[in-house]
C-alpha cells in the first residue's frame, strides 16, 4: 500500500491525498474512530502508538517517483488516523521530516491537529500554499478534557489557528464531531476572523448522534456561517438533513 494514498469515502471530503505517519494516537479522544478503521484494540491505539514501519524510507521512495507516484502539486493531508503532533512526535519529529520531503517533491501540505501550540513547531516550513487545520469541538474546557483528555484545550487550538493566519499560512477548521451543537455554533463566533474555511459534519460512530436534531443544526450553522461571509463545506453526512425533513 502506498504511503501517499488516495482517500475515499468521508476522508475524500477533506483532501484527495493523505499520509498517516503513526499507528495510534495518545490523545485518547472518546469519539475517535481510528481503532475501528485500523481494526486494533482501543487501549493499544491510545497507549502504544508507534511509527508505521519504515515510514520515512518508504515516503522518501515515493517522493522520488517510485513506485506509483501520484500527480504532483496536490495537497497531502497529515493525517486522518492519528494526530501528527501527538506526544510521540515530540521525540521522533516524523511530521517535520515528512513535511520537508513532501514540499521538496512539489506537494502542498494540509495539516489537521488537536495539539495546539505543538502544531506551530513546523510553521517555518509552510507558506500561503499550505494550510493548517484544527478539529474544533468545544468551547468549554471541562467538556474538552472529558472527551479529548490528552489533546490541547480549545483556546490553545484557537490561538494556533490565529498564529498561522498571522504568518500568512492558510487555515481551516474541522467542525466534526459535533457533540454540543450550541458550542459548535459558538466556535464560529470566536474564530471566524482567522479561519479561512470550515468543514462541517456530524457525529459518527457514537450513539449520541441520535440525540441531536441534525436538520435544525444544519440550518443554524449555515445561518451563522453566512452571517460572517465564511467559506465552508457541509459534509455529506450533514448535507442530507438539508435535503429532507429528517432529523
Amino acid at each position: 500500500m502506498s504511503i501517499i494514498y488516495k482517500t475515499a469515502g468521508r476522508a475524500k471530503e477533506y483532501c484527495n491525498l493523505a499520509v498517516n505517519l503513526y499507528r495510534g494516537c495518545s490523545h485518547g479522544c472518546i469519539y475517535c474512530w481510528g481503532p475501528q478503521v485500523l481494526k486494533i484494540n482501543r487501549a493499544e491505539f491510545v497507549n502504544e502508538p508507534k511509527p508505521r514501519e519504515n515510514i520515512l524510507e518508504r515516503l522518501a521512495k515515493e517522493c522520488m517517483g517510485f513506485p506509483n507516484f501520484p500527480e504532483k502539486k496536490e495537497s497531502v493531508l497529515l493525517s486522518f488516523t492519528s494526530d501528527p503532533y501527538q506526544l510521540l512526535n515530540d521525540s521522533l519529529s516524523l511530521t517535520r521530516k515528512a513535511i520537508k520531503m513532501l514540499k521538496n517533491a512539489g506537494y502542498s501540505i494540509m495539516l489537521l491537529s488537536k495539539a495546539g501550540k505543538k502544531a506551530e513547531q513546523d510553521f517555518d516550513l509552510l507558506d500561503a500554499g499550505d494550510s493548517v487545520g484544527a478539529t474544533l469541538t468545544f468551547i468549554d474546557e471541562g467538556d474538552s478534557l472529558k472527551w479529548e483528555p490528552a489533546a490541547s484545550l480549545p483556546a490553545e487550538r484557537f490561538a494556533m489557528l490565529k498564529n498561522a493566519k498571522n504568518k500568512g499560512i492558510g487555515t481551516w477548521a474541522s467542525l466534526e464531531p459535533v457533540i454540543e451543537p450550541e458550542q459548535t455554533l459558538g466556535i464560529v463566533e470566536l474564530t471566524h476572523e482567522f479561519v479561512d474555511i470550515y468543514k462541517v459534519g456530524t457525529l459518527n460512530y457514537h450513539s449520541g448522534k441520535n440525540l441531536i436534531n441534525w436538520r435544525e443544526f444544519a440550518l443554524r450553522i449555515k445561518e451563522i456561517l453566512n452571517k460572517y461571509n465564511c467559506d465552508y463545506y457541509i459534509k455529506n453526512d450533514l448535507q442530507k438533513y438539508l435535503s429532507t425533513t429528517a432529523t
